[in-house]
């Protein structure tokens, strides 16, 4: 990604391996630049970058919005798509790099209003957090600990997004909002369903219905997909574990079940899935 320096420049950059991602921590002052053609072209691997604010200001041009970001704060951007930078004054900040194979599906459920997201708060802290310990780290991490804090690490930012994206006047995308958080909590638990989470919340299943249906959505299909995206993303991420314990983890009862279920969702088996692509 060119940068042209505004004056005299000084920049910095670190990098933290974190299994099939990376965290990037850099400094650099005022400047901007672009990511065109080329630079797209010559990307091995499509993945999101996760851009966190520490201190300063930078503004991300995509191609139908722009988006402000300041400290405290954070957003997405594809290294398929065109892009341009321009940082008006000094700078640090944090990248999340993650392969888009690991989160996508998850992103296209989200409201595409949300373009900023609060790093100072709930998991949007949480998340910070972690990723400035990473960066610091003078030796990294083991193979072994970069697995398990990628996992971790996904966790906190799909329930730092799923949460702020609900975030709106409207008393239903609150009860969304609200669920959304409740079921990233609890999605491992074999008996989480509608009605224990419309408990949850103080609600009757009628109501946490009627406030899903008024997006357009629906809580049970939101376990289901949610349960069956954090199957896909293990079957990436540990290829020791077996499908079952997989499943099972991700409150799945019956493997042919969700062997039934993952194909319905995805064209393929969980083995064809996990099978390497030449």
């Amino acid at each position: 990604m060119p940068a042209q320096p505004m004056g005299r420049f000084h920049g910095a950059v670190k990098h933290r391996p974190m299994g099939d991602a990376s965290v990037i921590w850099a400094e650099c002052d005022p400047c901007r630049g672009r990511r065109g053609a080329s630079e797209i072209a010559s990307t091995t691997q499509a993945s999101i970058g996760v851009l966190f604010i520490l201190d300063g200001r930078e503004k991300l041009s995509h191609p139908n919005h722009d988006a402000f970001v300041e400290a405290g704060q954070f957003t997405l951007w594809d290294t398929t798509r065109p892009l341009r930078f321009a940082v008006p004054e000094r700078l640090r900040k944090l990248t999340l790099m993650l392969p888009t194979k690991l989160i996508a599906p998850t992103l296209r459920t989200l409201p595409r209003w949300r373009r900023v997201f609060d790093a100072r708060q709930g998991c949007g802290a949480l998340l910070s957090a972690q990723l400035r310990t990473l960066a610091g780290m003078p030796e990294g991490l083991d193979a072994t600990s970069q697995q398990v804090a990628l996992r971790s690490t996904l966790e906190l930012l799909m329930a730092a997004i799923s949460v702020q994206s609900g975030v709106s006047s409207s008393p239903s995308a609150r009860i969304v909002a609200r669920a959304r958080a409740h079921i990233t909590r609890h999605l491992s638990e074999p008996d989480l369903n509608v009605e224990s989470t419309a408990r949850a919340l103080g609600l009757s299943r009628r109501q946490l219905d009627r406030a899903f249906a008024e997006g357009g959505q629906s809580a049970s299909r939101l376990i289901w997909s949610m349960r069956l995206e954090r199957c896909r993303r293990d079957l990436l991420l540990e290829p020791r574990s077996t499908i079952s314990e997989i499943a099972f983890r991700w409150g799945f009862s019956d493997a042919a079940h969700f062997s039934r279920a993952f194909r319905a969702a995805f064209a393929m088996s969980p083995s064809q899935y996990r099978r390497p692509r030449p």
